[in-house]
């Protein structure tokens, strides 16, 4: 059990633990005010602590084949947003972005015109500390990891509609077959998935470990518990578990999970304490036969991290997010097989962490 103090200095702390990449790629970076987006992918910078204009997102124009860095800086006269901006969904024409703030602090969120990249609406207060969040009946449930709770709003933020106690951290979250999951962090004080109804009534599942990263794939939830090895299935419209899949990862367990193609998981193997989301190797899983595609080798060296991974459903391509410590974090392109198709070696900001796809 550990204290909520070691919380605050692991939050506090971990972004300040990489250094550097080798790499090569052939991007133009471009920096433009304002900056216009068509067809590409949104990259979220988390940033560096105590450093604001790191708190912002690039676009990849895959037409162009250019990087546009600090792009809603660069698009909303230099404000930045709040810092460790997180969770980011781009739905119609609207980008939609969570900024956790100060541990312990309310935190922001904002809906952004993604062509133009100009503000559309933001809350300074929603909770504390909005890591990620998930649209649902309507609304927009929002995990506060900095507390117990999650926030129901208005798709403007205007109103809090409900705050619905869901255990200490809560952190990922999805909306599937009429229920919210609510994952936690890796420092929670319960090991317990949360299930929110239609109705917004919470009951939980318990697990071994804190449940961290959840993940849809064909009608089933899947579900990565830190530090150990097995990803548990629950049913997404009885919530209930219907199964589990034992990998043999290399490393101590599984962290962050990506849906693939319908009956593949990507998976993130980690062996660093409290953080789920980095690691050096990803591996595929066959969600059918319940193994690990043996073929498929994806990983980093030397001091890079794994930060991030998406799968880009519409060119049926994964995109993995690489931290280079204090300096401008990297992406690279890989086809479902593990080739690696393209490498964008400067992304334009520091730890980059969740994807947008736009066409």
């Amino acid at each position: 059990m550990k204290k909520l103090t070691s919380a605050l200095l692991l939050f506090i702390t971990s972004f300040f633990i990489f250094t550097s990449l080798n790499g090569c790629g052939d991007e133009d970076i471009v920096t433009n005010d304002p900056v216009t987006t068509t067809k590409g992918v949104f990259v979220l910078y988390e940033g560096s602590f105590g450093q604001p204009q790191s708190y912002d997102y690039g676009f990849i124009d895959v037409t162009t084949d250019s990087v546009y860095s600090n792009v809603y800086q660069n698009s909303n006269g230099g404000s930045a947003l709040n810092s460790f901006p997180n969770g980011m969904i781009l739905s119609g024409n609207e980008l939609f972005i969570s900024a956790q703030g100060t541990f312990g602090q309310p935190g922001s969120m904002y809906k952004i015109n993604s062509t133009t990249n100009q503000l559309i609406t933001s809350s300074p207060s929603i909770g504390n500390n909005p890591y990620n969040f998930a649209f649902a009946n309507g609304n927009i449930y929002i995990t506060n990891s900095g507390s117990d709770y999650v926030k129901v709003t208005d798709m403007n933020f205007g109103t809090v509609i409900d705050s619905l106690s869901v255990g200490f951290n809560p952190a990922d979250i999805l909306f599937a077959g009429g229920n919210v999951f609510v994952g936690k962090q890796t420092f929670t004080f319960e090991n317990s998935l949360a299930v929110i109804n239609a109705s917004n009534q919470v009951s939980k599942i318990f697990f071994q470990g804190p449940p961290v990263s959840i993940a849809l794939n064909s009608g089933k939830v899947y579900v990565s518990t830190f530090g150990y090895k097995k990803i548990f299935v629950v049913d997404a419209s009885t919530a209930l578990v219907v199964d589990s899949i034992s990998t043999s990862v290399s490393q101590a367990g599984i962290g962050y999970l990506a849906s693939g193609s319908a009956g593949t998981l990507y998976v993130l193997g980690t062996d660093t304490a409290f953080q789920y989301m980095q690691g050096v190797s990803m591996y595929k899983v066959d969600l059918v036969s319940k193994t690990i595609d043996p073929g498929f080798n994806v990983s980093v060296t030397g001091t890079d991290v794994i930060y991030g991974i998406d799968y880009d459903a519409a060119e049926n391509k994964i995109y993995i997010a690489i931290a280079k410590g204090n300096n401008n974090g990297e992406v690279r392109v890989y086809d479902v097989s593990g080739t690696l198709l393209k490498s964008y070696t400067d992304i334009g900001g520091k730890y980059p962490r969740r994807f947008a796809f736009k066409y």
